[in-house]
């Protein structure tokens, strides 16, 4: 998801609005909320976002709000409570750590048949496709901003949950034990295939386990795409997407963040900027990491091959939903969507196996 990144397809009052958004309904509550006309209120279905469906709403045509929503057919589950993350990021916004800014949590079926984040657009860019690279500003360069990315995780580790009010979001058990029941719970339930290889990294994955360190607010889905970068500096300006953020141990931020730009996009599906490109390797963003926070990194090939694995799971939910026509206008192959789940699968275990990514 990206407050920056809209298809060309805009909705006015006079014309279709995508699917998920009652036009008139949020129109008339937008009007009445910020005191604006509502017949210049028009939507922009997002780009990128396979989860919670994200709009940019616009008004007189220019990007002035964003509003987040969960999938159509929604019917529960952590990962697209969309109420939860609004709150996490609200209660982000008052800390050092760079978050859009939540205007109103919303639960209202006279407004919207499902609950909504309202917040403000934020005029960053993100880092999408290599296309994105000539946004960098002049002055900035791909290694800079992937080193503020780093500084930017490291102030969301930072935070402590209990003083921002987030304390209540700790569960019982270890996070990582926790998180490869989750998922393979979430996979189990939403799969239409049978892929024996799911099982058999989830068991090799619990059976070596690494001792829990440092606690904190995990984002859970760090990448170049989830980050709104300044126009004029090419710093951070804002993190986004967390809807599958939670509290537990840190250091898998990192090891997702090291697997999503370093494990091939053919198989992630995601292009993320390269050594060839500029940025630093995975070595020197591991240890920028390190100088930051203190933290020991040396098990981040495990978290990485976690991540990859349930980057797996999420993978088959999002073709599964796609094949029941429940996400949005996105405009997505299902069979693209849901043929590299084996391969990452395959790629976690590797990564086990060596110790590298």
């Amino acid at each position: 998801m990206s407050p920056d990144q809209s298809s060309p397809q805009q909705s006015t009052a006079a014309s279709a609005d995508p699917r998920g958004i009652d036009g008139p309904r949020v129109r008339a509550w937008i009007a009445q909320r910020q005191g604006v006309d509502a017949d210049a209120i028009g939507f922009d279905v997002l780009s990128v976002g396979r989860s919670n469906l994200t709009f940019t709403v616009t008004y007189d045509g220019a990007p002035r709000w964003v509003l987040r929503r969960p999938p159509l057919g929604h019917t529960g589950g952590s990962a697209h409570d969309v109420q939860r993350e609004g709150r996490i990021m609200a209660a982000m916004g008052p800390t050092p750590v760079p978050v859009p800014n939540v205007l109103e949590i919303v639960d209202d079926a006279d407004v919207l048949e499902v609950p909504f984040v309202f917040q403000d657009h934020c005029p960053g860019f993100t880092l999408h496709d290599p296309d994105d690279l000539e946004l960098i500003p002049e002055g900035g360069s791909v290694r800079a901003s992937m080193m503020d990315m780093v500084g930017a995780l490291a102030k969301v580790h930072a935070v402590d949950v209990d003083a921002v009010g987030l304390g209540d979001l700790r569960r019982p058990g270890g996070f990582v034990e926790r998180q490869l029941r989750r998922w393979l719970g979430q996979y189990e339930a939403i799969t239409t295939r049978d892929l024996p290889i799911i099982a058999e990294v989830q068991a090799v994955l619990s059976a070596d386990v690494p001792p829990e360190t440092v606690t904190g607010m995990v984002h859970g889905d760090v990448k170049p795409n989830n980050m709104l970068f300044d126009r004029g500096t090419g710093d951070v300006q804002a993190i986004v997407d967390w809807e599958l953020s939670s509290i537990g141990d840190v250091v898998t931020d990192l090891g997702y963040l090291l697997a999503m730009m370093f494990v091939d996009d053919s198989l992630t599906g995601i292009w993320t900027p390269g050594v060839d490109d500029g940025a630093p390797t995975a070595d020197e963003l591991s240890q920028r990491y390190a100088s930051l926070t203190g933290q020991d990194t040396s098990n981040v090939p495990y978290y990485s091959a976690f991540a990859v694995w349930k980057l797996a799971c999420i993978r088959e939910g999002v073709y599964t939903r796609l094949l029941q026509g429940r996400m949005g206008d996105l405009d997505v192959d299902p069979a693209e969507a849901g043929a590299s789940v084996e391969g990452l699968a395959a790629y976690a275990l590797d990564i086990l196996r060596t110790g590298r990514i």
